[in-house]
């Protein structure tokens, strides 16, 4: 009885002090107008909460001592205060400058731990939730393709596909809220199960980072952040429709009341197909599909120190068939996890376990829709970390992880093959004084089939007063995905491709450099870097076979290099110019050729326009996503290429009190390209959408 007791003296402090404190007071913007929805943090606790409709808000149940109080909301520059807090009420008052370029915003992907935007050592893009709705995009792929430069969105077979930096999707570690992703295949995941309703930002990040998130993270990585739950309560719905009878609705709702909250959101899509190949007509450009997805998250709150997060999600892809062959395809994906936080000082410690189960079947059509399954992938994680306040110039990361992953399929003799990881990874965070920051890190793992690895890791970033300066220096490593080493595919008899049980893993030594320049006017920075790659695993053609054959295989090494420049310009008050360039030249060593499926030149460029009043907000965006030649391979025709284009879009969104309406014209010149993996379009559609916000509705 007295070791339970002093169990919950520790985990549960909030039921034993006498007295407790308050924080209240108003958010407002500069002009004088309340702030509405904004939120605001206790660092270093679990307290919080979101300013109503006049801009007050209250936090209760604080203990004395003194605290960092932060207020944010997109759109505005996110501003923290030092308050000490006596017994009873205290009160605090924030006035937020309107911005497009929020330097304070709170990244967590670059060093697993929370940093303001501007003192991160690796330059991290955030594409906000806010952002998205006001472009009427709808996907993931959406938002990556039409904002981030050197990321291009192709397509092979019915999947898309994501090169970033002239890396393919096999050097990108994609993760939900840091956890990995199941169901690959070649490298992608289905992009389609990420719900864009349940997301709060995506933070993405070029470059090695196996030093923390290991295998896969040779080319960057891209943290898909979804939403807290905040506000007292909270729904939406939104629906957007479009040409070919495309259609997306959704929603959701959240409650937040003493020590528990919830958010439930949902998410039902389809669309009719089209093809742009008339000449294959059992080929469809886009296969008509339906899909539905749910995910659910609580948020247990014992005491101000402690929080737990369970969490889990469904998602069901149905793909149409216009084929000859009475077969269609059908995905599911079931995922679960727990998260748990504990915060004591300025010390942090978290634990999680997280298990994510993706699904392939086939529905035979002639015997009434039954199934089988052709292949299963999952993966499970546990992990611990622990972020501690060494000094005031000094914080220290550490974890232990273990990594599990089992696949079955119909395509590998003895059906299933699994692996596993153990992890242990370190960090040290810096801070000799305002002008520096040095982080150092160093992953080391022990693979069930590979042995011992270790990715160290360098990052400076120096301030000398007229702009950020940032290095980097890293090696990364990725294991042979189970299907690349097992798994034999045969494409409806036309070509074979075999696995390789005896592939070797991947290593790379990257190294970076950039320039960030920043004012309230404009945001500017170029980057420069070089990946060199060795054992990289690709699929080659196999000679004298007796049917056309690739198998995996380990070739000598590449090269990637390249330069990215990345603008912000305010012209006048609402108006910005927003620029974006990439430039990658990729090589293979050993034969001097461009790698596969990269393209050199790439940009974006666009106008937004923002107008904002009491209760009603405009934004008008003019983009132009802007892609070079995308280079194949050479063949006995020739090279096998596909041409550059531009692509232009327009997208008006109003918000009046609780209704948004979203308007716009995606590919407005009308281009067309059949048989180009690199732009996948049947032409200029319209769409419109609303979204209607009940929890504003008084």
């Amino acid at each position: 009885m007295k070791r339970l007791i002093i169990f919950f003296c520790i985990f549960f402090p909030s039921g034993l002090a006498a007295q407790k404190g308050s924080i209240s007071g108003y958010v407002r913007a500069i002009n004088g107008e309340a702030i509405e929805a904004a939120t605001l943090v206790i660092k270093n606790t679990t307290l919080g909460t979101v300013t109503n409709r006049e801009g007050f808000y209250k936090i209760n149940n604080i203990n004395p001592g003194t605290y960092i109080i932060r207020a944010s909301l997109i759109g505005y520059e996110t501003r923290e205060e030092t308050i000490t807090v006596l017994e009873g009420d205290n009160y605090a008052d924030f006035d937020l400058d309107e911005t497009n370029i929020n330097l304070n915003e709170v990244v967590v992907t670059g060093t697993r731990s929370e940093k303001a935007l501007k003192n991160v050592p690796v330059i991290t893009q955030v594409i906000n939730a806010r952002r998205m709705i006001d472009l009427g995009i709808t996907s993931v792929t959406g938002a990556l393709q039409n904002m981030v430069p050197g990321l291009d969105i192709g397509q092979f077979g019915t999947r898309a596909t994501v090169t970033l930096q002239g890396m393919d999707a096999k050097y990108v570690l994609f993760l939900v809220d840091g956890e990995r992703i199941a169901g690959e295949i070649s490298g992608d995941i289905d992009y389609s199960m990420l719900n864009l309703e349940n997301i709060d930002r995506i933070e993405v990040i070029k470059g090695a980072s196996s030093s923390l998130y290991g295998s896969n993270a040779i080319g960057g990585v891209i943290n898909i952040i979804t939403k807290k739950i905040d506000e007292p309560f909270d729904s939406r719905i939104y629906s957007r429709y479009s040409a070919f009878n495309e259609f997306t609705s959704g929603g959701e709702v959240s409650f937040k009341k003493g020590m528990a909250g919830s958010r439930t959101s949902f998410n039902f899509s389809h669309h009719d197909g089209y093809d742009i190949t008339p000449e294959t007509p059992y080929e469809w450009t886009q296969n008509p599909y339906n899909s539905f997805s749910v995910n659910q998250k609580f948020e247990i709150i014992p005491s101000w120190r402690f929080s737990l997060t369970p969490y889990f999600g469904y998602y069901r892809f149905e793909r149409g068939n216009v084929s000859a062959r009475p077969v269609h395809d059908l995905y599911t994906d079931i995922k679960a996890g727990l998260k748990g936080e504990y915060y004591f000082g300025e010390h942090s410690v978290d634990f999680s376990y997280y298990r994510d189960r993706y699904n392939t079947f086939n529905v035979y059509e002639l015997l009434n829709n039954q199934k089988d399954t052709a292949s299963y992938d999952i993966i499970q994680t546990v992990r611990t970390q622990g972020n501690f306040k060494i000094s005031e110039i000094n914080t220290l990361t550490a974890g232990l992880e273990y990594n599990y992953e089992k696949l079955f399929s119909d395509r590998i003799e003895e059906g299933i093959k699994n692996a596993g990881e153990a992890v242990f990874y370190i960090q040290e965070d810096i801070s000799p004084g305002e002008l520096w920051n040095i982080i150092a890190g160093v992953r080391v793992s022990y693979h069930s089939n590979y042995g011992f690895n270790a990715a160290p890791k360098l990052s400076l970033l120096f301030k000398p007063g007229f702009g950020n300066l940032r290095a980097s220096a890293g090696t990364g490593f990725r294991s042979p995905a189970l299907k690349e080493l097992y798994m034999n595919f045969d494409h409806f008899g036309e070509w074979y491709l075999m696995g390789n049980p005896e592939l070797r893993p991947e290593t790379s030594l990257y190294v970076s450099g950039s320039y960030e320049f920043s004012k309230p006017w404009n945001n500017s920075s170029v980057s420069v870097f070089h990946n060199t790659l060795s054992d990289m695993i690709t699929d080659r053609w196999l000679p004298d076979t007796n049917r056309l054959t690739r198998k995996y295989e380990n070739v000598a090494s590449a090269s990637v290099s390249g330069l990215d420049f990345l603008s912000k310009q305010k012209i006048f008050k609402g108006l910005w110019i927003n620029i974006g360039y990439n430039y990658v030249h990729s090589h293979d060593n050993q034969t001097g050729l461009q790698l596969y499926g990269t393209t050199k030149h790439s940009g974006n460029i666009s106008s937004d326009y923002n107008f904002r009043k009491k209760n009603y907000s405009l934004t008008i965006q003019l983009l132009c996503k802007l892609m070079g030649e995308k280079f194949y391979e050479i063949t006995d025709e020739g090279i096998d290429r596909d041409r550059p284009f531009s692509t232009w879009r327009l997208t008006v969104s109003q918000e009046y009190k609780w209704l948004r309406l979203t308007t716009g014209v995606d590919n407005i010149f009308n281009l067309v390209i059949p048989h180009n993996n690199n732009y996948i379009s049947p032409g200029r559609r319209f769409f419109v959408g609303t979204n209607i916000d009940f929890g504003k509705i008084r």
